[in-house]
């Protein structure tokens, strides 16, 4: 299996930008893979957005089951609450 992790920080992430920032690093990671799709392993994504606030429908929304794209490309999103420096 091949792993790939994709993060980015934002101020605030909530349900829409989870999905849209998870498609994005779905399609990322597809375009990257080459040979014929029966004979690629299985891929997982890791699509990891931070932020200062975490909406808690971004936090149910990326627990839900593993996104799967085809038949190889399994994403997995989730979310990081970062605290303020002080």
């Amino acid at each position: 299996m091949e792993l790939f992790v994709l993060a980015a920080a934002v101020p605030e992430v909530d349900d829409a930008s989870m999905a849209e920032f998870t498609e994005w690093a779905m399609d990322h990671v597809k375009s990257l893979r080459s040979g014929p799709p029966g004979a690629r392993n299985a891929t997982m994504i890791l699509a990891a957005l931070a932020g200062g606030s975490v909406d808690p429908s971004a936090r149910d929304w990326a627990a839900k089951d593993a996104r799967i794209l085809g038949t190889s490309l399994i994403g997995r999103p989730f979310t990081v609450e970062t605290s303020a420096s002080s």
